[in-house]
Order: structure tokens, then C-alpha cells, then sequence
């Protein structure tokens, strides 16, 4: 009999990974980076989840909102937000774009540095790529590895769909990797306990100051609290 993490683990992408808009994820910084620098006309979402972002930017000016995503189920999800769904970014050529989002993607690829050179034809003159990576070397996971123990899970930083690790170090020199491509901003995320505790806890202001608490450590102390390393990049004009 499968295990319930088994069984999440088989879930389509939009059900495993979900929308987080709190203070300090991923997509809370996305978003808010988004708000300040205008997505633009055109936005490409790689990897987009249930698309929780997507749904944000929609109404935003946004003109093309056009996802990639290779499971069959969650693109049928997806048409319901994007204005185009497409299986893989071969079907995208000839285009840019002038927001491309890889939110949580490059760790599911191969050859994540190969992935970024292949995408520079779909980024746009002075257009933004946001990306974020899970932190491989997290106190959680260090913690783990003193008791003996590298265990994968359904999701989350050992998601056992990961074929690829990042440290600070290796995430700067992949955002470094194409000279075509200035890195603007760098920052960090910590983990979404709101997923884990009750509205109870998690909506009170005690747990709103921790989260800035645990906000500033993980810019401070990158390498060792950041839940994902994040980045902004920039086409040269």
C-alpha cells in the first residue's frame, strides 16, 4: 500500500505545489518584485504550479500570459488562467517575452545551466527572469545529514523529483553563466510554515514578527537559513 507521501508525490504538479503569498516565499518576492517593476506585456510562467501567480498578474497589463508546463493533467488546469499552455518552449519560437518566471523549476532539470542558454532567445531586450532554487545546504538539511539521514520527500528542499542541488555558491555562478544576462538582485526565502500550522498561530502578529525575524537571519545568513535562494535577472539591452 502506498504511503500518503507516496501518494502525493504522484499528485499532479498543481496539487503538490502550492500558491504561497506569504511574507518572506518565493512568490511573495516575485510578486512583490513584479509590482515594482511592471511585468510588461508579454510573461512567460515555467513550471507554474496550480498557477497562483499567474491568477495574481492576470488584469496587470499583462497582454500574452503563457505558461510551460509538461504534465498533461495540471495543463488542462492552466488554461483556465494562462492565455496559452504549451508542453514544452520549442513550441515558443520566434517569441519573447518580457517577464520569464522559474520559480522552483531548475532544480527539476538535468542540466539547469544548459536549460537558462536555451531560454536566452525567448527573453526580450531588458527583460526580467525571475528564479528561485531550494537551498541544499539549509540548517534542516545539515541537521539531517549530522543524524545520518538524506531522506527525499513528496516536496520541499529533497523533493524527490529533484535532479539537481544548489548551494549560494552554485546558484550565483548559474545566474552568472550568461554573459547576455546581468544579475540585479539576490535574496533569500524561508520556509512557508504557514502550509504546516493552523490560521490560529499562523495569523497572528507574534508569528508575523518571527517571519521578519527569520526574514533578516536568511539575508544575513544565506548559506545557512535561506529556504531558496532567489534571483533577478536582466537582459542587456
Amino acid at each position: 500500500m502506498l504511503k500518503a507521501s507516496e501518494i502525493l508525490s504522484e499528485a499532479p504538479p498543481a496539487e503538490r505545489y502550492l500558491f504561497k503569498p506569504f511574507f518572506g516565499s518565493s512568490h511573495h518576492w516575485a510578486l512583490s518584485l513584479l509590482k515594482a517593476n511592471s511585468p510588461g506585456p508579454r510573461v512567460l510562467d515555467i513550471g507554474p504550479g496550480g498557477g497562483g501567480i499567474g491568477r495574481a498578474l492576470r488584469g496587470a497589463s499583462v497582454q500574452e500570459l503563457v505558461a510551460v508546463e509538461i504534465d498533461e493533467q495540471t495543463r488542462a488546469l492552466l488554461a483556465e488562467t494562462y492565455t496559452e499552455v504549451h508542453e514544452k518552449i520549442g513550441s515558443l519560437n520566434g517569441r519573447v517575452f518580457d517577464t520569464v518566471l522559474l520559480l522552483d523549476v531548475l532544480e527539476h532539470m538535468s542540466d539547469p545551466f544548459g536549460y537558462l542558454k536555451e531560454l536566452l532567445p525567448l527573453i526580450a531586450p531588458g527583460a526580467q527572469v525571475l528564479v528561485s532554487v531550494p537551498n541544499v545546504a539549509h540548517w534542516s538539511v545539515r541537521l539531517s545529514l549530522l543524524a545520518g539521514r538524506f531522506e527525499y520527500g513528496p516536496r520541499g528542499i529533497l523533493d524527490r523529483t529533484h535532479l539537481q542541488f544548489f548551494t549560494r555558491k552554485r546558484f550565483l555562478e548559474m545566474c552568472g553563466s550568461i554573459p547576455e544576462c546581468k544579475v540585479e538582485r539576490v535574496s533569500s526565502s524561508i520556509a512557508p510554515l504557514e502550509l504546516l500550522l493552523p490560521t490560529g498561530i499562523s495569523g497572528t502578529k507574534l508569528f508575523s514578527l518571527l517571519a521578519r525575524a527569520r526574514h533578516a537571519g536568511a539575508g544575513r545568513l544565506p548559506g545557512l537559513l535561506a529556504y531558496q535562494h532567489l534571483a533577478m535577472l536582466r537582459r542587456r539591452s
